[in-house]
């Protein structure tokens, strides 16, 4: 039971990040070459270096280790013991037999339990270790590890996922798969953290599907969000793919460059979509296709979310790589964009460009820079783009 819990905790902060994702606000693929285009600046213009291109990123490639020694500690704290299962997850440590000294765990398996909550929270990078078996043997406590395969190599016998050695290597196989209830999947890369890939995961599935590895990270799993169900999100997802086909096809013409593409597409969201002032107004009533594509590229009247969904969706067809990118403007949530135009990753924010054709330019169309005074983000969304 308490393991059933924890797994509907897991997938709960999923749905409540999602949820922060496609908030409002009013005012795919594979990179092929070994050197990696520059992200965009991450600081105020006035404290930001120059830009250079990062080193190649190389994968980490799975490789047959020893497996590590089982730990024997005694226990003189509760601090000591927290310690120490977190110095055997480090290691990867499958066993960790603890002699307490003293009584001071009134309830050894929830109390231990709690131990390896507190940690997951304090070092998320170390949620690999998915799962914890509490016992005891000859009067000691025993903690029993299981790791997802990914980090020790140990995926079961037979195992045959679809190889991801990148996140944006991981955000393509979601893609690719929408409409399956599972992929299996074989992460290739040990330095990738747990909460990164589900974060990142929510690129794919359109704000109608949520898109998460599964408890060992051996697959990646679909679920309808909010209250809909996969028939429907499906449907949505596939008229917003239509619309999109549709608008390239009128706006998009033979011999444009990568940036009039990008222009083109841009200036068809910002001067075809109006923004949905029930958002402050009467949300409630304001239909969730707002903060889609659909309600885009359909509807014609969107929220941040909608708007940055519809460039996306129009970018990536039209062959320019795209994400969404969360945070805050003015300190109220918000989403736009960071695309590869032309070798180079630029922001783009056609929520605050509505309104405009670009006939006298954009304000926020391929910047090299934001304005940090203006706009916060966790910049550790864009790690992963060049990895």
């Amino acid at each position: 039971m308490k393991r059933q819990l924890n797994y509907f905790l897991c997938l709960l902060c999923l749905t409540v990040f999602s949820m922060t994702v496609l908030a409002g606000c009013g005012n795919k693929g594979k990179q092929e070459n070994a050197e990696k285009p520059p992200l965009p600046s991450q600081m105020p213009a006035e404290t930001q270096a120059p830009v250079e291109t990062p080193a190649p990123v190389e994968t980490a490639e799975p490789v047959e280790t020893a497996t590590p020694e089982p730990m024997a500690i005694t226990a003189g704290s509760r601090e000591e013991l927290k310690n120490a299962m977190a110095g055997a997850i480090e290691g990867l440590c499958p066993r960790l037999t603890a002699e307490i000294a003293g009584s001071w765990l009134e309830q050894p398996e929830m109390d231990v339990r709690n131990l390896y909550y507190e940690i997951a929270a304090a070092r998320p990078e170390l949620k690999y270790a998915y799962d914890l078996a509490i016992g005891s043997e000859a009067g000691s406590l025993v903690c029993t590890f299981h790791y997802m395969p990914y980090k020790t190599g140990d995926f079961p016998e037979g195992f045959a996922g679809q190889e991801a050695g990148s996140i944006p290597e991981l955000i393509a196989l979601a893609e690719e798969n929408i409409g399956q209830e599972a992929v299996p999947v074989r992460i290739t890369n040990r330095e990738l953290d747990p909460d990164s890939m589900n974060r990142a995961l929510q690129q794919a599935g359109g704000g109608y599907l949520l898109c998460m590895l599964n408890r060992d990270a051996t697959a990646i799993q679909y679920q309808a969000s909010y209250g809909t169900d996969m028939e429907t999100g499906l449907a949505a997802l596939a008229e917003a793919d239509r619309l999109a086909e549709q608008v390239i096809a009128q706006v998009v013409t033979p011999g444009m460059s990568q940036r009039e593409k990008a222009e083109a597409l841009y200036a068809y969201v910002t001067s075809t979509v109006s923004y949905d002032q029930r958002y402050y107004t009467d949300k409630s009533n304001m239909p969730y296709e707002s903060q889609t594509a659909l309600g885009a590229l359909r509807d014609g009247v969107a929220i941040c979310g909608g708007y940055s969904h519809a460039v996306k969706l129009l970018f990536e067809k039209a062959g320019i790589p795209c994400y969404n990118v969360t945070g805050k403007y003015f300190n109220e949530n918000h989403m736009w964009n960071i695309a590869l135009l032309d070798g180079q990753w630029l922001w783009f924010d056609a929520t605050a460009d509505r309104g405009s054709t670009g006939e006298f330019g954009f304000l926020r169309f391929g910047l090299t820079e934001l304005d940090g005074t203006k706009y916060a983000w966790d910049q550790e969304q864009l790690q992963w783009l060049n990895g």
